[in-house]
C-alpha cells in the first residue's frame, strides 16, 4: 500500500470532548513529518464544502462517525480508518491506546484495504425525488407510534410480497450487525456482495429475512393500512437522512456505484469481532 503523507482527521465533538484525542492525532502526525488537517463534523452542507486530497481519513468517534464519513466523502475514493471513542464499534479498527502505532503503520504503508458495498435509494414523494447512499441500511418504518404499516415489496419490477410490520430493513453486509441483527436478521460476512431484507416485528408467524443478489432492484411502496387513520411512513438512510412517506410514496433501492474503503491493520474477522464485542 502507499505510504500516507496527507491525513484528514475527521472529528466528532460529541465523542471527543474538547477534541482532545483528535488534536493529539494531528500533533503526532505533524511530529512524524506528515501533513494533517483537522475537520470537525456537523457543519452544514458538508458534502459540498469538504474537499480534500488526503491519502487517508482518520475517523475519530464510533460507528456513527464512520457512517458520516461514508456519506460526506462518497465518490472521493479515499480509504478510511476509525478510532473507537464510542461503545461497540464494529466499523472502527483501533482504540485510543493504539493511535501512535496506527499512524506509524500508515506512514510506512503497512496496512490493507477492505472494500464495502453501499446501497443507493431513490425516494419518490409528492415533494419530489431524493437520492441518497447508505453504508449500513435503508429502513422503511412507521411514522406513527404503535401502528403497523403495510409495505409492498417488489423485486426487479415484480410483486414479491406484502408485509404488515413496524417496518422493513434493507441492509448491506456491513449493516447486518446493526439494526438488522436487532430485528433477528442474519449476520453476513462484511465484504460479501448481497442485499438483506428483514421485516421489523412483522404481523405474521412465518415472516423471515430474505437475501437478494447484488444486482437486484428492490422497491418498497407504502400501502393504505386502514381507512380511518393516516398510514404514514418514514424512510431513513443509515439513521441520518429521513423522509416522511404517505400512501403511494415509494423508495427504489439498488447497489450503489460508491463503496467505502476501510483500512485494516490486522486479519481479525467479523466472527472474532462479534465474540469480543457481543460476548459468547
Amino acid at each position: 500500500m502507499i505510504k500516507c503523507k496527507k491525513f484528514l482527521v475527521f472529528a466528532n465533538e460529541v465523542k471527543d470532548k474538547e477534541l482532545r484525542w483528535s488534536k493529539s492525532v494531528v500533533e503526532y502526525i505533524q511530529i512524524r513529518g506528515a501533513e494533517a488537517v483537522l475537520y470537525v463534523s456537523g457543519q452544514e452542507d458538508e458534502r459540498d464544502t469538504l474537499d480534500t486530497d488526503a491519502d487517508v481519513i482518520i475517523s475519530m468517534g464510533g460507528d456513527g462517525t464512520m457512517l458520516r464519513v461514508s456519506h460526506v466523502l462518497s465518490n472521493r475514493n479515499i480509504p478510511v480508518i476509525g478510532v473507537n471513542l464510542g461503545t461497540v464499534g464494529f466499523l472502527t479498527e483501533v482504540v485510543v491506546t493504539e493511535i501512535k502505532g496506527m499512524i506509524d503503520r500508515l506512514l510506512i504503508g503497512d496496512y490493507s484495504i477492505e472494500e464495502r458495498m453501499m446501497l443507493s435509494g431513490t425516494v419518490y414523494t409528492s415533494d419530489g425525488v431524493k437520492v441518497h447512499d447508505a453504508l449500513n441500511d435503508i429502513v422503511f418504518g412507521r411514522d406513527s407510534a404503535l401502528r403497523l404499516i403495510s409495505v409492498e415489496l417488489k423485486v426487479n419490477g415484480r410483486h414479491f410480497d406484502t408485509i404488515d410490520a413496524d417496518g422493513v430493513i434493507i441492509s448491506t453486509p456491513t449493516g447486518s450487525t446493526g439494526y438488522n441483527l436487532s430485528a433477528g436478521g442474519p449476520i453476513v460476512q462484511p465484504d460479501a456482495k448481497m442485499i438483506v431484507m428483514t421485516p421489523i416485528s412483522p404481523y405474521s408467524l412465518s415472516r423471515r429475512s430474505v437475501v437478494f443478489g447484488v444486482d437486484d432492484k428492490i422497491e418498497l411502496v407504502l400501502l393504505e393500512k386502514r381507512m380511518d387513520k393516516d398510514s404514514n411512513g418514514l424512510v431513513a438512510f443509515d439513521g441520518a437522512e429521513n423522509y416522511h412517506m404517505k400512501v403511494g410514496d415509494r423508495v427504489e433501492i439498488c447497489t450503489s456505484d460508491s463503496t467505502l474503503k476501510l483500512i485494516k491493520l490486522d486479519d481479525s474477522n467479523v466472527y472474532e469481532i462479534l465474540r469480543k464485542k457481543l460476548g459468547g
